[in-house]
């Protein structure tokens, strides 16, 4: 982890809150990191845990930000307005004194041990900056998925707790908002539940205390929702960007033969399952959970919500079985504090790849050298186009090219969505209808089974969001037929 030695102490407000600030080493992937150690003292007398501000050295002077950001915290929290692990501040103009691309700071949990001179009462906040997109990305989508991409670009488990000024954004707010599945889905943001895929099973598990805000989330839950949970302490995270093909998790040292990875959301699809478009006697799809993304997306019925939730309710364990897909269980306990998981071990040098096809567990890890990168996506199949109105009037309401770019990127997001998932369906039909200053209408049909619901929940509104090329005049409508079934099984 590194030392520290003391440098000084500001006195902010005299009796009621000072920084001390140190000068330590911490231990990282590349070497020991020069860094400047700022730990307030004074927040907790107002019920908000002290924070820690901890800044690489640049050879630049010591920055002024973590003096600022004390003295709000201790405002608002003087005002009752606190702050924990998974919350987020957002600046209403960006920057900082030493990165002015700065939009907000995202609180997590501290390492094991802390470098700090500091004696505190209960373990500290770490304040991270955000840049650009991140801060909204975190606020949508949940701080897991941004940390994780942290841990992966510092090769830390399971994230970085230092600032590296002039860092690289981890992800692009329009590009992730365009890839996620989790896009158009409503969303919870439960920092407090903890979801764990191992082997076959799918875990939830929540603090006894937090019971009331997981009820409260789950009886307000519309059919297609998603939770985003908190770091669950095990020794793989799921990380996802996107462009990314198949599975990825970051490890901690000494972790990769282990079978518990954190996920960093969880979808939830319920009621009626039949495919779009599906006759009475069609199949039906099972219940299902599927590895998606850095998460995970559930189908289940009516009646197994109905039991989910009453566990939750009564704050008793639950496992519903799913017969469709490798993971065959869904589970869900309380957790009290003598029953919490082992800490899991922190430090660099642990970014791992999963094999792109998940089974039953998870094979062994193979070390990278660098965050997962994205793997050139597979050419789309051209499929076929048929027309559901005339040449001359296609002609008419846009250009080939706009045509063209439009069933370019429709292409692009079947690729996306179905690469890596298991499904028996050979072919699908998107239906179009475009018209001028209308957004783009869609249908989906597909042979000889659909695939999984919740997959196309999602497919359809990306398609849905998706710009429409320009449109004059009149409506246009045509069927884009593309095959599928052999690269995604």
């Amino acid at each position: 982890m590194g030392s520290a030695l003391p440098v000084g102490r500001e006195i902010l407000i005299p009796g009621e809150l000072s920084v001390a600030i140190d000068e330590g080493g911490i231990r990282t992937a590349g070497g020991m990191l020069p860094a400047l150690l700022y730990t307030t003292d004074g927040l907790e007398r107002h019920g908000q845990r002290e924070m820690v501000f901890a800044v690489a050295r640049t050879g630049a002077p010591a920055p002024g930000f973590p003096l600022t950001m004390a003295r709000t915290v201790h405002r608002f929290a003087a005002e009752g307005r606190l702050v924990d692990a998974g919350d987020v501040s957002v600046f209403g103009r960006p920057g900082v004194d030493v990165d002015e691309r700065v939009t907000g700071f995202v609180y997590a949990d501290p390492p094991a041990a802390l470098p700090s001179t500091v004696d505190l009462p209960r373990p500290p906040l770490i304040a991270l900056p955000l840049l650009g997109g991140e801060t909204a990305i975190v606020q949508r989508f949940g701080h897991a998925r941004v940390l994780a991409l942290l841990g992966a670009q510092e090769r830390y488990y399971p994230h970085p707790w230092w600032f590296r000024p002039g860092r690289a954004p981890v992800l692009s707010d329009a590009e992730f908002r365009a890839a996620t599945m989790l896009s158009r889905a409503p969303a919870y943001n439960l920092p407090f539940l903890h979801v764990v895929h191992d082997g076959d099973r799918l875990e939830l598990s929540v603090p006894a205390e937090e019971l009331p805000g997981l009820r409260e989330a789950m009886r307000e839950a519309p059919e297609v929702c998603a939770y985003l949970p908190g770091l669950a302490g095990t020794p793989k995270t799921y990380v996802w960007s996107p462009g990314q093909s198949g599975p990825a998790a970051i490890v901690a040292p000494g972790g990769e033969r282990a079978t518990r990875l954190a996920c960093n959301f969880l979808l939830i699809v319920r009621g009626s399952a039949a495919r779009p478009g599906a006759a009475p006697g069609d199949p039906v799809q099972q219940p299902t959970a599927r590895q998606v993304e850095d998460g995970f997306a559930v189908l289940l019925t009516g009646a197994m919500h109905a039991r989910l939730l009453q566990a939750v309710e009564a704050g008793r364990p639950v496992e519903i079985g799913l017969p469709g897909g490798a993971v065959r269980a869904l589970a869900f306990r309380v957790t009290h504090p003598s029953a919490e998981d082992a800490e899991v071990p922190e430090g660099p040098d642990a970014v791992n790849a999963l094999s792109p096809t998940l089974l039953n567990g998870v094979p062994a890890a193979t070390t990278m050298a660098a965050p997962p990168a994205a793997a050139p996506a597979p050419s789309p199949r051209p499929g076929r186009i048929v027309l559901l109105t005339s040449e001359e009037q296609l002609r008419q309401a846009t250009t080939p090219a706009e045509l063209s770019d439009f069933l370019d990127r429709a292409r692009r997001v079947v690729e996306r969505l179905f690469t890596g998932v298991r499904h028996h369906t050979e072919e699908l039909m998107v239906e179009f209808r475009l018209a001028p200053n209308r957004p783009v209408a869609v249908r989906i049909m597909a042979r000889p089974v659909a695939p999984p619901r919740e997959l196309l929940v999602v497919l359809e509104r990306q398609l849905e969001a998706l710009p429409p090329p320009v449109i004059h005049y009149t409506e246009v409508a045509f069927q884009l037929h593309l095959p599928i079934g052999p690269a995604a099984n």
